[in-house]
């Protein structure tokens, strides 16, 4: 028979000893497994916070893409090259006379927000004021360089649906809008890039 001995006052037989030392590596080996999973859990969250997907973030481009949140330069534009300044000249008629007016001004054409194919006309029929700085813009869209102005209102005027066309430098559309009053306008408008 096994006799189990105290080593000293207080202290603890050589089995209690082998069972606190079993339990201090069974203690240590649970902290070590621990901490390996918190460090791969804390690199998993990592390298897949990182993974951020890449694509069009521009919404004014062809290819936007609303899920992509990091450009990747892969941005497509339609109707860059209509973007600029027209010298333009239009004949306009409208009450109370019904008389011809003829204007020359220019018209700016810049990207609409957000809006692929779309693009803003600023200084539509001349119709900016230039004692107060409002602008008098239209949203028009622009698909195989064929325009169409659909219905909107402006400052306190409303744009009537219309349309018209760019070939190459060059740029034509109908004119027709209501003044506050419910005087009806219409006319054409042609011109060239500057």
């Amino acid at each position: 028979m096994i006799e189990i001995l105290n080593i000293s006052k207080g202290g603890c037989s050589n089995q209690e000893f082998a069972v606190k030392q079993a339990s201090n590596r069974s203690y240590l080996e649970t902290v070590k497994t621990l901490s390996q999973l918190i460090l791969l859990t804390t690199l998993l969250l990592l390298y897949f916070s990182s993974c951020k997907k890449k694509g069009c973030t521009d919404c004014n481009a062809t290819n936007y893409n609303i899920e992509a949140e990091e450009e990747d330069a892969s941005c497509v534009y339609a109707n860059e090259d209509l973007l600029g300044v027209y010298s333009v000249q239009d004949s306009i008629t409208g009450p109370p006379t019904l008389e011809w007016y003829f204007s020359t001004y220019d018209l700016e054409i810049s990207k609409s927000e957000c809006a692929p194919n779309h693009l803003t006309l600023t200084n539509y029929a001349n119709k900016n004021n230039t004692f107060s700085g409002a602008l008098f813009s239209i949203d028009c869209q622009v698909i195989n360089a064929v325009i169409t102005i659909p219905k909107q209102d402006v400052n306190e005027d409303h744009v009537r649906e219309s349309s018209g066309y760019f070939s190459n430098d060059s740029i034509s559309f109908e004119i027709e809008y209501e003044n506050a009053f419910g005087e009806v306008f219409y006319g054409k408008c042609f011109g060239r890039k500057k």
